[in-house]
């Protein structure tokens, strides 16, 4: 398997997570899925909780990249922060029932991945408003610190609200308007309409209105 095995068995344990869910994969699936014995799978990982530590950490470590990349290649910081959320719900949609499975069988990881998570989200909410400021589309007087956390509780109310995964649709809605509602508020007059331009030229724009 190379160098990169550990990263590897990581990468596909947490596809058969994303899959099948973080409680029913056992080391036998994921054995059986790299084509390794369990004794060779055991030099990697002590147990199964050493894994799913291991696979989230390398999981967040990418997603960390992943921001990075977004806020490099977009042109506003509108346009950043719709491509930062277009991720959260992609996110969602591949890992978010295991959410309340990592908090429930695995709390350490829980608690160093919600902790990480917070971190991430303020910082990037920071980065953002600065930029957006920065750019003339944010309004200068805002409160940056305040409407960092305000959008962190607010991120982290729908999606840690376990009745909303039972109905993704309407959990994704919610985190829709309160994207819109969040530029609404910090926007300037030129920020609503680069707000209004990129939900035209976004093919789900709808679901933002809905």
């Amino acid at each position: 398997m190379g160098k990169n095995s550990c990263s590897t068995i990581c990468e596909r344990a947490m596809k058969l997570f994303q899959r099948f869910g973080l409680k029913a994969v056992t080391m036998d699936d994921v054995s059986k899925e790299m084509s390794i014995s369990k004794k060779t799978l055991y030099t990697f990982f002590q147990n199964k909780s050493d894994l799913v530590d291991q696979a989230i950490r390398k999981k967040m470590k990418s997603h960390k990249s992943e921001l990075d990349s977004i806020k490099k290649s977009k042109e506003n910081a509108i346009e950043e922060l719709m491509a930062n959320h277009s991720m959260l719900i992609n996110i969602l949609e591949q890992f978010g029932k295991n959410f309340f499975a990592l908090r429930k069988y695995y709390p350490s990881t829980f608690d160093w991945a919600s902790h990480q998570r917070k971190n991430t989200i303020i910082k990037s909410c920071k980065a953002n408003l600065e930029r957006g400021i920065s750019e003339g589309i944010y309004k200068s007087d805002i409160d940056i610190e305040k409407i960092s956390l305000l959008r962190y509780f607010s991120l982290t109310g729908i999606t840690e609200d376990e009745t909303l995964s039972e109905s993704p649709e309407l959990r994704n809605s919610l985190l829709n308007k309160s994207l819109v509602m969040h530029v609404q508020y910090i926007a300037t007059k030129r920020g609503v309409t680069c707000l209004n331009d990129t939900l035209q030229s976004n093919k789900n724009a709808k679901s933002f209105l809905i």
